[in-house]
């Protein structure tokens, strides 16, 4: 990953292996207990102000006041369903799971599987203990998993259900892998993480049945066998994905119980999550919760959110003031590259954002900045008027900022200052070296961030303006 960008934001970003996969060297069950027992540096007390921010400015209400109509009607149900459509057709990546083939060649899938693997294992890489990675690592641990002489030559493809968040990652493995020994907050296998629900063809297994490579809405990667729940048909995974009635998590997170006095905690999904409805009683409603059996099947079992839980029964309307708001709820929150530490980096951010009001959002920056209106493209450096000329045309809360590897949200204007709220790690802050200030969360600032370094503030460095919608 290069570096040489102001805000040190590394936002997680689908493209060719070759340009961001990087891989660390420890042993799997060492990997696994530095997981849950890792200590990462605190975040930085917040709430921090920035740049020419003021306390008042750290609300929703403060940016909602401002504008003429907050409530309007940006699209109509329908409306939303036909942009969601058009979002499915005009976005590369986005896969439609329930219009794939249901057969594919073997041939190209080896192909692929290998080339994924000689990408990852050719390069110099370090581990988390600051050593270089050792070949023996890939050929006698990795590759075994990757397995890609066993796929036939005609694959019948798999269909199967998130039981909860789940990470994708690059290579069956979940040894931590980073760019370099002082990088342990960013995993550079980690792609993403889904979340509980979502829909996935699985392409391929590893012989030990522990790790499936998989198709998601936005991403394709391997997954632990164990988070996902097998449907004996794709039409009996569209029906259980794609039912009416549903509740959506409007806030940062939710508690989901096992029984109905809220006493046993089962899960907590995060904002976007879908949760299919079963019923709504005085205190409570009844949720159904992916399953999975001893065999890998999936079955559903009834499961409890409060009535007075951050949730929308069904998505909130798409108004500024919706989407302003679900943004601020996030304000404060941990920034995790590729949803680690149950985080989110500045497209996860976004994407959680409109996800909850139903706006069928990639989870890659590049493909946000090609959802809806294009309101601008540029040169790093270079059109300023151009720039303020597109962010004074794009409706605050549905314009997106993209700089290379961010993204941002526009608040508005205020005394020749544009406002954004974005998920960011750091700030360079010298004009002479790399010195960087922790951020590690989601803040609002203007977009004279970072203007204090070698590389510029960040409005400079905007590339893209488009209004989602």
């Amino acid at each position: 990953m290069n570096r040489k960008f102001g805000v040190w934001v590394q936002c997680w970003q689908i493209g060719l292996l070759s340009s961001f996969l990087f891989i660390a060297s420890f042993n799997f069950e060492s990997h696994a207990n530095l997981l849950a027992d890792e200590e990462l540096p605190p975040l930085p007390k917040g709430p921090l102000i920035l740049t020419s921010i003021r306390p008042e400015q750290l609300t929703a209400d403060y940016w909602i006041n401002r504008l003429p109509n907050p409530d309007k009607l940006v699209k109509t149900p329908e409306e939303l369903r036909k942009f969601n459509r058009e979002i499915t057709t005009t976005i590369q990546e986005r896969v439609d799971i329930f219009r794939l083939k249901t057969e594919r060649d073997g041939v190209s899938m080896r192909k692929l599987l290998e080339f994924e693997f000689k990408t990852v294992s050719n390069r110099f890489l370090f581990g988390a203990n600051g050593k270089r990675i050792l070949a023996s690592l890939f050929n006698q641990e990795i590759k075994p998993l990757v397995a890609s002489e066993t796929v036939p030559k005609k694959i019948n493809l798999k269909w199967g259900i998130a039981t909860q968040a789940t990470s994708v990652r690059a290579l069956p493995t979940l040894v931590k892998m980073l760019e370099a020994s002082d990088d342990i907050e960013f995993d550079q296998l980690q792609f993403t993480l889904i979340k509980l629900w979502t829909p996935v063809a699985i392409l391929h297994e590893s012989p030990n049945g522990k790790w499936y490579y998989i198709q998601a809405p936005y991403v394709r990667g391997w997954v632990l066998a164990k988070d996902i729940a097998r449907t004996s048909t794709r039409g009996e995974l569209k029906k259980l994905v794609e039912g009416d009635d549903f509740l959506v998590v409007t806030g940062e997170s939710i508690p989901i119980y096992f029984d109905s006095d809220f006493a046993q905690f089962e899960y907590q999904p995060s904002m976007g999550t879908r949760l299919p409805l079963a019923s709504i009683q005085e205190k409570h409603y009844v949720i159904w919760m992916p399953l999975r059996g001893s065999e890998g099947e999936v079955s559903l079992r009834k499961s409890y959110v409060s009535i007075q839980s951050d949730v929308s029964h069904g998505f909130l309307p798409l108004t500024q003031r919706n989407v302003i708001r679900q943004a601020f709820k996030l304000l404060g929150a941990r920034y995790g590259w590729g949803g680690m530490y149950n985080g989110r980096d500045c497209s996860g951010f976004t994407h959680d954002v409109f996800l909850s009001v139903g706006v069928d959002m990639p989870r890659d920056s590049k493909q946000q900045a090609f959802v809806g209106t294009q309101l601008g493209h540029f040169p790093p450096h270079e059109g300023e008027s151009e720039k303020i000329a597109a962010l004074r045309s794009g409706l605050p809360g549905f314009t997106l900022l993209r700089m290379s590897l961010h993204m941002m949200l526009y608040l508005g204007e205020e005394d020749g200052n544009f406002y954004v709220i974005h998920s960011t790690w750091a700030e360079r802050v010298s004009m002479t070296s790399d010195e960087k200030r922790r951020i590690n969360q989601v803040v609002v600032s203007d977009m004279t961030l970072n203007g204090k370094s070698y590389l510029g503030p960040l409005f400079d460095r905007v590339i893209s303006i488009n209004e989602v919608n």
